[in-house]
Parts: C-alpha cells; sequence; structure tokens
C-alpha cells in the first residue's frame, strides 16, 4: 500500500465485533451474520462519467461518500447524481481519505488505469467492481486476480451481458445438447480498431482544458502532451490507453463462448484478413482498418478443439441461409454485431455485442414452445448488484469475479497483441511467456514513477 495506516477499517471493526460476540463461523466468515447485510454500503467511485452512469441507480440505494474524476465536466455527471458525496481530482487521496469507511470502489476510468485503481482499493481491504476489459495487459491481470485471494475481496468485472437471461438461455440449450458438438464459433463487432493507424501519426500538443488534470488523466501511462484526440473520449483507439475494438467489445461477445463452453487460454492467435463475407450480408464494403482475428482453442474433457473468429471493422462471418431471411430488425442488430456458435445439431445466432435475445436457427418456433429445463443459475441482477449483493453476503461471489474475468481479458488481450505485432501469437500461460521471445514486452508495460504497484506479488 502506498500509504501505511493503523487505523481500523469499518469492515475489520464489524468482524471484531461479531468476533468477540461469537457470530464469525469457524474456518469462515458466516453469511448469515454479515453486519453489512441489513446495512447500505459505503461506495466510492472512480470516474463519475461514461460508464460509470450504468451503476448510479443502484449506488442510490447505498450511500456514495467520495467520487474522484480527473476531468470537472465528465466528472460532473456524477458529482450532481451524488451531490452529497465529497469530491476528488485524485483518486488516490480519495482513498486515503475515506478507506476505513468504504465498502465497495466502482471503477470506470480508460483502460490504462483500471489497474492502478483497483489494486489500491483491494489493497486496502475494499471490494472493487472495475469495468471491461479489466486491465490494459496480462500482467495486470494476473496481479489482480493473485490480490483477490491475497486481500480476501469481493470483485467484479462490469461485462454486463455476463449476467443477461439470454447468456443463460445459450447455457442451457448447449448443456441440454441442442446445440451438439461445436466446432467454430463467429464473433463480430462494427467497432474498428485504429490504433495502429494512430501509432503512425503525430498529435501536436494543445492546450490543457482547465477542467481536466492532464497529468492524472495519464496515470501510469508513459507522458505525452495533451491533445483533444485522447480524452475525453478518443483514448481507446491508442495503444497508450486503450485495447481498440477487441478491447472494448471483446470481454462483451467472446464471454458467450467462454462461459458457455467453458473455453480455455487458446493454443495459437493469429490474423486472417482474408475471411470476410460483408457483401453476401447487405453488400456493404467494411472499414479499411477492418480485420479478422482466429483464435484456435484445444480440446479439453470431453470438448473438442473448436477455432474462434472475431471480425471487426464492419467485417462479417459468412451465414447460414436462414440469417439473410431474417427481418429487417433482427438484420440491423446482427450488422451492428453478435455471436454465433455453430453445432452439429443447431446453430446459436445472439445479434448485437451482448446476448439480448439470442436464437437456435432451425426449429426455434418448436423449440420456444417446448423450452429446456433451466439448469444454468440465474444471477441477482447487473454486475453492480451482484457485487453490492456480495459484499452484503447475499450471494457467495460474483459470476464475473477475477477468477473468471482474468483469464477472459488475457484471451481479449491476446488478440490485441496479434494485431500489434502482426505475429502468430503462442502463448504459455503458466509462465506468462510468448513461443517468440519479441512478444514478451506486451506482457506488461512501464509505468511512470509514482504508479508501481502490486510488485512483486506475482
Amino acid at each position: 500500500m502506498h500509504k501505511k495506516t493503523n487505523r481500523i477499517s469499518r469492515r475489520d471493526y464489524l468482524k471484531m465485533s461479531l468476533m468477540a460476540t461469537g457470530a464469525l463461523a469457524m474456518g469462515g466468515f458466516n453469511i448469515a451474520c454479515n453486519p453489512l447485510r441489513k446495512q447500505k454500503l459505503n461506495i466510492a467511485l472512480i470516474g463519475g462519467g461514461g460508464i460509470a452512469k450504468t451503476a448510479f441507480a443502484d449506488c442510490k440505494n447505498e450511500n456514495v461518500v467520495a467520487i474522484a474524476d480527473v476531468d470537472d465536466i465528465t466528472g460532473g455527471i456524477g458529482f450532481e447524481a451524488f451531490p452529497n458525496a465529497k469530491r476528488y481530482r485524485d483518486w488516490r487521496r480519495m482513498l486515503d481519505a475515506h478507506y476505513k469507511e468504504l465498502d465497495l470502489v466502482i471503477v470506470s476510468t480508460p483502460d490504462h488505469t483500471h489497474f492502478a485503481a483497483t489494486y489500491a482499493a483491494m489493497e486496502r481491504g475494499i471490494a472493487v467492481h472495475t469495468q471491461k476489459p479489466l486491465t490494459h495487459n496480462i500482467w495486470q491481470a494476473r496481479t489482480l486476480r493473485e490480490a483477490a485471494h491475497k486481500f480476501n475481496v469481493q470483485t467484479v468485472m462490469g461485462n454486463q451481458g455476463h449476467n443477461f437471461e439470454g447468456m443463460r438461455l445459450i447455457k442451457d440449450w448447449y448443456d441440454a445438447g441442442l446445440v451438439g458438438e461445436v466446432l467454430e464459433v463467429h464473433a463480430w463487432t462494427n467497432r474498428t480498431t485504429e490504433n495502429n493507424a494512430n501509432a503512425r501519426l503525430e498529435f501536436p500538443a494543445q492546450p490543457i482544458p482547465e477542467t481536466l488534470d492532464w497529468n492524472l488523466w495519464q496515470g501510469p501511462a508513459k507522458e505525452r502532451a495533451y491533445n483533444k484526440t485522447f480524452c475525453p473520449q478518443g483514448w481507446r483507439w491508442h495503444w497508450d490507453y486503450g485495447s481498440g475494438g477487441l478491447g472494448d467489445i471483446g470481454c462483451h461477445t467472446l464471454d458467450i463462448p467462454v462461459y458457455v463452453m467453458g473455453l480455455g487460454y487458446p493454443s495459437a492467435v493469429y490474423m486472417d484478413n482474408s475471411l470476410d463475407f460483408r457483401q453476401e450480408f447487405d453488400n456493404k464494403i467494411p472499414n479499411v482498418e477492418g480485420a479478422t482475428y482466429v483464435y484456435e482453442f484445444p480440446a479439453s474433457g470431453n470438448r473438442s478443439a473448436v477455432k474462434v473468429y472475431w471480425y471487426e471493422g464492419g467485417r462479417m462471418p459468412k451465414f447460414p441461409k436462414e440469417v439473410y431471411a431474417e427481418i429487417p430488425e433482427m438484420k440491423k442488430a446482427i450488422a451492428t454485431g453478435g455471436c454465433m456458435m455453430i453445432g452439429d445439431k443447431n446453430t446459436v445466432l445472439s445479434p448485437s455485442m451482448r446476448p439480448v435475445k439470442p436464437k437456435l436457427i432451425y426449429n426455434w418456433q418448436e423449440i420456444e414452445q417446448t423450452p429446456v429445463e433451466k439448469t444454468t443459475p440465474r444471477p441477482v441482477g447487473n454486475p453492480v448488484k451482484e457485487i453490492i449483493a456480495a459484499v452484503k453476503g447475499d450471494i457467495d461471489k460474483c459470476g464475473s469475479n477475477f477468477d473468471y474475468a482474468v483469464p477472459l481479458t488475457e484471451i481479449v488481450l491476446l488478440g490485441t497483441i496479434a494485431i500489434r505485432s502482426n505475429k502468430k501469437v503462442i502463448y504459455n500461460p503458466e509462465s506468462m511467456t510468448f513461443s517468440d521471445s519479441s512478444l514478451n514486452c506486451y506482457i506488461k508495460e512501464p509505468v511512470r514513477k509514482g504508479w508501481e504497484y502490486g510488485e512483486g506479488l506475482i
């Protein structure tokens, strides 16, 4: 921890009180006796605008005590929503001032600052909700998974589709054998990874807005001059800060096959830009920077090896003829993104980035009339509701907790390494190294002085 203190936190005080009354169960914390169960949680927001808005409704039922945002304009949305919350620009000062009373921190910042903010909360014993992708590099992801166990805190990544009913339905269909053996999965998005093109451009220095602390916004990233292209919205398309279209959407859409089929780490990831069937779908041409990725996952248990294809920038897979006959509303959703799992018995089609309204292509009306048993456990709600329930002890843990979210994040990041390097990526997850040692530089990137977190944990 960057600032040591001997002050007893609210959580530790409550636990000690329980121990004094004998209410702390032997061998672990007794959920039924959780002192937070009937209390409002004390929550801090790191990032008060943008995607943070999706947490506001659930936070209003709790106690938001502080908000940190480096930008007075974007953060102003959160400041207005929670006028009684104390305001900060530097989340490090906020945590130092409030950590003893906090039960949960919600991190909604650009990708490059996810890790530092999340780790800083966890090492103070605070539960965390962090937006996707969980981290900016593989070392950060692994360190957060280890930290979750070391500091014994509840965790969740904000890939909202993981909690959708559609995700559970697809798993029910797959587990019931309706889909059969799946050898191919196709996922796509209309987002374009422009990061490689942007890396070749010069972005001249521009005046820094008075409402923005540019130094804090850069955080651990290497220092560079401000340009409005980066902030507040364009950061995702620059490797220093974001992870492109795959980083933006992959943790949503690739979550479907990873969760449903139990995919582990891929044996290889590479680019194959010869694969694109967009013109067959609607006669449109993809963006120049559009790309196609191929993931090869080895066989595991009773599951055969499977290839997962990721198309972006308007590229699309080749669909069964039944898809081309879909109603215009469905085709419009498919054009924005989706996932298709091709089995030897049926094919799952899930339009849009998240599994909002999935279906089986063949015999769908019959399947709708005689649905399979719902054997997959259902979540209590979206990831914010879920982490609140986990902290209060109403559930054991969140679905996209860091044990699950870290491998999913790594899968996404491996694809970004493939497009950045234009090399075949063969990854050893045990050693966190690549067969091509020139790629090892992508495992962990240097950080600016004062932003070192988690060193030596793994």
